[in-house]
């Protein structure tokens, strides 16, 4: 892609589709970033929960292979015109995003997530980390979208198409992934561990994000997301086998039973209560369980005793939203804590139990 009389020229195939214009083209995400817009008159609402998924899945991928997306869908709006150089997008003229909306944000979410990750690395003095962190923000600016756009579709076209396509294509639920997949060791025990409890505690089996309004403890979803943080530390999209370390199955569902009943002494008894206390929401379950998960790595304790270790935490927490243990997330405007969920919030948070546990001298070695 290149500039020429301030308009912006970008190779690729046209071609007739169902008696409309099509360019087929590829560019990197950085340059797309700054083209395209969300007509909110054509696209749905953004489901910030399935944006998160799909960031949680693009950060993994960063760190391992590569991660392939289908096309994007866009229509032009009359703006390209064909040149002997490439199409030349007229200056100022936008493209408008018709499938692909969730993942764009994605990838800009993933991008800020990391950018955040590298401010606190240098501000924390950890070089190496930042340099490796800058590179898989190169790494996604520089990532090259397929597209298709649409040269000459009228709005209500648009809206057509958008419905086609989401029509057409329906993706599995989350809720029903966690009831029925037995392909995934975690999602497997997590089901079994929600049979144990399900006399002690309320466990949501469908929703994946839980309201103030809900009556669950925790669910089937988030229950997952510790599991993953108790035996490997890992806060993103987990695929493949797992890594219980040198656990025997029986092992690993005794711990994982532990941990979630350990809750029952450790939280206040209106946990449910997301008004009042904070323990009820993603953020700070999963920050529990990292915090487990460093005391095995760095204290060389094991899980079950590990778990037992946070009842130290009970004296010196109220699990109120305004409590100092939380002045990172609290937002005083809403008297409530905020962004908890997202991986530098959970790492920041099990840092701060971490710290409340080493002050206490519960012999660590």
């Amino acid at each position: 892609m290149s500039n020429l009389d301030f308009k912006s020229i970008i190779e690729g195939t046209g071609y007739n589709q169902f008696g409309k214009k099509v360019l087929a083209t590829q560019i990197r995400f950085s340059t797309l970033e700054a083209l395209f817009e969300v007509d909110r008159e054509v696209q749905r609402k953004l489901d910030p929960v399935r944006r998160s998924e799909i960031r949680e899945f693009i950060l993994s991928s960063l760190k391992g292979k590569d991660f392939y997306f289908s096309p994007f869908i866009f229509s032009a709006r009359g703006a390209f015109t064909q040149t002997n150089l490439g199409w030349a997008l007229e200056p100022g003229s936008k493209l408008y995003i018709l499938d692909g909306q969730h993942r764009s944000s994605a990838m800009s979410s993933a991008l800020s997530h990391l950018k955040s990750q590298k401010e606190t690395a240098e501000e924390t003095g950890n070089e190496k980390e930042a340099v490796k962190i800058q590179g898989y923000i190169d790494k996604l600016k520089a990532y090259p979208v397929a597209m298709q756009v649409y040269l000459d579709l009228t709005q209500q076209e648009e809206r057509q198409l958008f419905t086609d396509i989401n029509t057409e294509r329906k993706e599995a639920h989350i809720g029903l992934i966690m009831q029925y997949d037995h392909r995934d060791p975690y999602t497997e025990l997590t089901r079994n561990v929600a049979r144990l409890l399900q006399d002690q505690f309320e466990i949501e089996q469908e929703l994946s994000r839980l309201t103030i309004e809900n009556t669950a403890v925790t669910s089937l979803t988030i229950m997952r997301k510790c599991l993953l943080a108790l035996f490997e530390g890992n806060l993103t999209v987990k695929k493949g086998n797992a890594n219980f370390g040198k656990y025997t199955p029986i092992e690993v569902l005794e711990i994982s039973q532990a941990f979630f009943q350990s809750w029952q002494q450790l939280f206040p008894k209106q946990m449910t209560n997301r008004k009042k206390y904070v323990t009820g929401l993603t953020g700070i379950q999963v920050a529990l369980a990292l915090t487990i998960y460093e005391l095995t790595k760095k204290h060389s304790m094991p899980h079950l005793e590990a778990i037992k270790q946070l009842k130290n935490l009970k004296p010196n927490c109220s699990w109120k939203h305004d409590d100092p243990l939380f002045a990172h997330l609290y937002d005083p405007a809403t008297r409530r804590i905020k962004h908890h969920s997202s991986t530098t919030s959970i790492q920041r948070t099990a840092f701060k139990f971490i710290a409340m546990l080493n002050t206490e001298r519960i012999g660590f070695p």
